[in-house]
């Protein structure tokens, strides 16, 4: 069995594949986050990923598939910040990579297919995934690029080691902070849940070498939910929990700028404000956008919209005890 060095092992996709390996098969690269099973502390930013020389070359005797999933995923990440983990970051993976003579499953996102009609604030971020990708492609090492979606918490559980974007959202909806949502109704918001996107990601690990790396797409394609669905779902389980829920309504970005942020947004706190314009990003990737391809029915079982509708519902709950906004027992 082929041991994995794992990077990123405390966040969204990273916890889920170290829940998801077999016991003993992963060795997680810690920098800050304290994960459970073995570790070594390193840093990616660093070369040699900040470890001395024997150590680093013990662990590349050792390692023979490394699955890459550190990195900076807020929209408003410094640029050096963004620099230093997505391209840096990557750099110094890869050569880990190359010295270990071990494949590289890339952990990349989807929306940098979307990067050119982006929001201005979120583009900074997803040309610093471009150019890792770059920096995969060029190393030409036996591997994967993985293009993910946005990640949900587990498809029973609702369980997720670290919220994102989209928690944000649900949250302040659960909340009723958000009278409008800068979407169209029925966009789609391509979003699997975690632990699919662990098994996908560990059966890419173990299939066949390709080289120059191959792409696959984790994302739920023809069968994502809509915003609306969405919004819905959480309203229903937010009654469920025993909370007084608002739908907000569904106004275009354009209208957003043009009557809603003049009158209700720019009045607000600095941070509320940093987080509807963090809003406005994600919203902006997927303004009319036609759904992803999507190779994950080759990899695992791909969830169906009914699928994805159940463990957006178990992300709601997990979310709600999570914040104190009920109780509730958690694992």
């Amino acid at each position: 069995m082929s041991v994995i060095l794992l990077t990123g092992a405390s966040g969204a996709v990273g916890a889920a594949v170290l829940a998801a390996a077999p016991a003993g098969r992963v060795v997680a690269l810690s920098h800050r986050g304290v994960v459970a099973g073995r570790t070594v502390a390193g840093d990616i930013t660093a070369t040699r990923l900040g470890l001395d020389r024997s150590a680093y070359a013990a662990l590349a005797g050792e390692v023979d598939t490394v699955i890459h999933c550190a990195g900076a995923t807020d929209f408003t990440a410094p640029a050096e910040e963004l620099r230093a983990l997505n391209v840096d970051g990557t750099r110094h993976v890869v050569a880990f990579a190359a010295d270990a003579g071990a494949r590289l499953v890339f952990a990349s996102t989807a929306f940098v297919t979307r990067h050119a009609t982006a929001a201005r604030m979120a583009r900074p971020y997803l040309e610093s995934k471009l150019v890792a990708e770059q920096i995969v492609r060029a190393a030409g090492l036996p591997g994967a690029i993985a293009r993910i979606a946005v990640v949900m918490g587990d498809s029973r559980t609702g369980w997720m080691s670290r919220f994102q974007g989209l928690h944000s959202t649900v949250d302040a909806v659960l909340r009723n902070l958000l009278p409008v949502l800068p979407f169209a109704a029925e966009a789609s918001i391509d979003a699997v849940p975690c632990d699919v996107v662990a098994r996908a990601m560990l059966t890419i690990a173990d299939g066949p070498p390709a080289a120059p790396p191959c792409e696959h797409w984790l994302t739920a394609g023809n069968a994502a939910l809509t915003i609306e669905r969405m919004v819905g779902l959480t309203a229903e389980r937010g009654t469920a929990l025993g909370l007084t829920v608002g739908r907000p309504r569904f106004v275009g970005p354009a209208l957003i700028d043009r009557v809603v942020r003049p009158v209700y947004i720019d009045p607000l706190p600095s941070p509320q404000r940093r987080k509807f314009d963090n809003l406005m990003s994600l919203a902006s990737l997927f303004d009319q956008a036609p759904p992803f391809p999507s190779t994950l029915g080759e990899l695992v079982a791909a969830p169906t919209t009914a699928d994805l509708a159940t463990a957006f519902a178990a992300t709601v709950d997990f979310l709600a005890a999570r914040r104190g906004l009920v109780a509730a027992n958690l694992p």
